[in-house]
């Protein structure tokens, strides 16, 4: 039979209660500093044309990252609010509605236009199928032992504080 006895017992449990707000502090330090690692990723890996080429650098640049605390919890976030980042992300298929439009007229039946010119196009429906291209989630997989790793470090961080 094995038994223990803990000497300072009051100590220990007055050192415990301040290991919450540590350990919350630490985990919202390490999952600012890990989203942003990610949104840094994505941007500079994924939307650098390694998995879309870049026309204009508009999805790239709404890339973005917040975390927000729920009670104990911490949520990091990445992403974007460009409406098309989400057809990348995970493919569309279906009707597309397109508004009227003029666009320059450069070519007709195959030949170039002398004189380009202006012409209005009228609101047009058309069915589409776009291949998903992920950007976002490949980036979250491959830094996935990076931000387990950073997990477990807060926790130690908090703990080295709240024992010491």
């Amino acid at each position: 039979m094995i038994e223990g006895y803990l000497v300072g017992d009051r100590e220990a449990v007055a050192r415990f209660s301040h290991f919450g707000p540590e350990l919350q502090s630490q985990l919202v330090k390490r999952v600012t500093r890990l989203a942003f690692a990610l949104q840094k990723r994505v941007q500079e890996t994924k939307l650098s044309d390694q998995v879309l080429h870049v026309r204009t650098g508009r999805l790239r640049r709404s890339i973005n990252s917040r975390v927000e605390e729920d009670g104990a919890r911490v949520y990091g976030f990445v992403g974007t609010n460009v409406v098309y980042g989400q057809r990348h992300e995970m493919g569309f298929s279906g009707t597309e509605n397109v508004k009227a439009h003029s666009r320059l007229m450069t070519v007709a039946f195959g030949r170039k236009v002398k004189d380009p010119r202006q012409i209005s196009v009228r609101a047009f429906s058309r069915q589409i199928k776009y291949a998903a291209r992920p950007f976002l989630r490949p980036a979250l997989a491959e830094m996935k032992p990076e931000i387990v790793k950073g997990m477990e470090q807060a926790l130690r961080d908090a703990a080295k504080v709240a024992f010491t």
